[in-house]
């Protein structure tokens, strides 16, 4: 009775897996970028929005380029803009690619794939963990960006000279060239309402293109958890042997195919995030060290922190499916040399050898295809992060 029980609530819990994939659309389709159905006008507008938001950004930096504490602010705002404008041209041009793969895993969220109790904890845990990262990264980011947003209303009538007759001072949210003085309260109501439009594009664009991201490194590393079981029990005494032998070595081809897919495609959104997170925290972190105390102050110290554990979770995210990706690939290595190889016919010992000879190095998520993610690179990056700090506090 129990028994069966677990099993169906093991059958409920792996047919709404498939949510996860529909969170992964609803995310994407505010940019009008999901693979299986882009919305190009959608897409290029949010697109050119960004690239003149970013264009505008960097003449302000110009413009005030000999005041360096201007540049650390204007670089610790742009920059993350401008990952964002990156990984958005990445996954528009990589949608065909991103598009076939999501049509090879589709049936991978049907319950009849999975026969044993252990294969389908093997899928609903990596699910899990994907449904976990969602469900913080996307609110916090969301929240981290609207606190930064409507920061300059802590000040919005701050006086140039601090007294009272003196003229006001409209601060925007962003640090945006104008080219021209805002001294209207309805132009600058405009322009703030406007800059608005950043909010959407910056919690799905830099937060969720990682989930989704995420969500299909973290579905190959269940295929290869369950391959591995499947290989731990299969015996050549049985009568479907050849069946199960010929379609396990399929899968593990499909999966290699999958995952060297995805890492042609994000290696190149992952360098940028590579170089730029650091420099990003070292530059929030010294704004914050110099900026004097005042209510602006918490202001931006509450930012920096949400935005700060923003980043590092998505980093951490990174090393931990790197870390996943290799240790799945290399368990299922293993498993290889654990099976009954010897008891295999010689007409199945080729294919046997084909897969040993595909698993010699592991699988791996790499940035630029020379750096690879795993939970020892990511207190690299966060050392790296504290040298620039202190390197640049000891040289300005």
């Amino acid at each position: 009775m129990d028994d069966n029980t677990s099993g169906t609530t093991m059958e409920v819990d792996l047919s709404q897996t498939a949510n996860l994939l529909m969170w992964n659309r609803r995310i994407f389709n505010v940019m009008g970028l999901w693979p299986p159905d882009i919305n190009d006008r959608l897409f290029f507008f949010l697109f050119g929005f960004l690239t003149v938001h970013c264009c505008l950004e960097y003449a302000q930096l110009f413009q005030y380029i000999d005041q360096f504490d201007y540049v650390i602010t204007n670089l610790s705002e742009s920059s993350p803009l401008t990952m964002v404008l990156v990984k958005l041209g990445v996954y528009r041009i990589n949608a065909k690619r991103l598009c076939r793969v999501l049509d090879d895993i589709i049936d991978d969220y049907k319950v009849d794939r999975y026969k044993t109790r252990e294969e389908r904890l093997a899928f609903l845990k990596y699910n899990e963990i994907s449904k976990r990262f969602i469900k913080f990264a996307i609110p916090a980011m969301c929240f981290a960006a609207t606190i930064f947003y409507f920061k300059p209303l802590t000040g919005l009538m701050r006086s140039k000279s601090g007294t009272e007759n003196s003229s006001r001072v409209y601060v925007l949210p962003y640090q945006t060239r104008t080219f021209f003085e805002i001294t209207e309260t309805r132009t600058y109501i405009s322009i703030y309402a406007v800059e608005g439009l950043i909010l959407p594009v910056l919690t799905c664009g830099y937060t969720g293109t990682d989930c989704f991201m995420i969500t299909l490194i973290l579905h190959v590393c269940s295929q290869f958890s369950i391959l591995a079981l499947r290989m731990k029990n299969i015996t050549t005494n049985s009568r479907d042997f050849h069946s199960e032998f010929s379609q396990l070595i399929v899968k593990h081809l499909r999966l290699i195919r999958i995952a060297k897919s995805l890492d042609d495609v994000f290696n190149i959104l992952l360098l940028p995030q590579l170089l730029g997170t650091p420099i990003i925290l070292c530059l929030g972190a010294y704004n914050l060290l110099h900026s004097p105390g005042s209510l602006e102050q918490g202001m931006k110290l509450l930012v920096f922190v949400l935005f700060s554990l923003c980043m590092l979770f998505v980093l951490f995210g990174y090393c931990y499916i790197g870390e996943c990706l290799i240790n799945e690939s290399t368990s299922f290595s293993s498993s290889l040399y654990n099976s009954q190889w010897y008891n295999i016919p010689p007409n199945h010992a080729k294919l046997l050898i084909i897969c040993m000879c595909q698993v010699q190095q592991p699988l791996r998520l790499t940035a630029g295809r020379f750096y690879v993610f795993s939970l020892e690179k990511f207190t690299d990056i966060i050392k790296t992060s504290m040298a620039y700090l202190s390197l640049l506090r000891t040289f300005i």
